[in-house]
């Protein structure tokens, strides 16, 4: 590949990233649709941004309202072969020429997500993480927590948790979630982002703004927040 093909690649590789992600979302949506499910009664929320208390946006692709559970579904649209479980820091995506390229575990992605959610309907229901693979290769990921687009209907409608939500209570989730959404525009979203990686780039909590401090755990380093336990966040060293 010539220098200036690099450069270009370089250049619109977020572009090229939003709309593959685009794409996914898409795809992830067709498949969501009540038609293909058998009309199952659900409640369906795309690509909601929630902001929290210390005004960091968290966008989320798609929830999921459905009888037996609520699902927090984040959508990933890489081609090629994916590495990885739920504790891995980065999963590792390798193309059919050999090509590597490591990425941010989305199970761990999607905790942060599952979290906003049940702090805006309450700890009384359970939120169900799921990462959908919209291009149908999550055979080597080691998670109960990911599965193919194609087997998603099946996924979503064999889920049992004990979960049973009665219309009211669908439509409360819903409503609650719809009202707390941000009018936040993508970019901002991204801009919101950008200034979260920089806080801990200086070693300052996201969360809460304490000081981020290096620790030694079971599985080695990892910077922990100063005002451990009221704030919880961590970051491998």
């Amino acid at each position: 590949m010539s220098l200036l093909r690099k450069v270009i690649r370089q250049a619109t590789k977020p572009l090229r990233a939003k709309r593959h992600g685009a794409q996914g979302e898409r795809k992830v949506d067709s498949k969501l649709n009540p038609l293909i499910f058998g009309k199952v009664e659900h409640r369906q929320i795309n690509n909601l941004i929630l902001v929290d208390e210390n005004g960091k946006s968290h966008q989320i692709d798609h929830i999921e309202i459905r009888e037996n559970g609520i699902f927090c579904i984040e959508t990933k649209n890489y081609i090629g072969w994916i590495f990885g479980d739920d504790n891995s820091q980065k999963w590792t995506q390798t193309l059919y020429n050999g090509e590597k390229h490591s990425f941010y575990n989305p199970i761990k992605q999607n905790k942060s997500h599952c979290y906003q959610i049940s702090r805006i309907i309450g700890k009384k229901y359970r939120v169900n993480s799921v990462v959908v693979m919209a291009n149908n290769n999550a055979d080597k990921i080691n998670s109960n927590n990911v599965c193919n687009l194609n087997e998603l209907k099946f996924y979503l409608s064999h889920n049992d948790d004990g979960t049973h939500l009665s219309i009211d209570e669908m439509d409360m989730i819903y409503n609650k979630l719809l009202t707390a959404g941000s009018d936040m525009t993508n970019k901002e979203h991204v801009q919101n982002i950008k200034q979260t990686q920089r806080e801990i780039d200086n070693k300052i909590c996201p969360r809460c703004g304490g000081a981020l401090v290096l620790r030694k755990g079971q599985s080695g380093k990892f910077y922990g927040c100063s005002n451990y336990p009221k704030c919880k966040f961590t970051k491998k060293a």
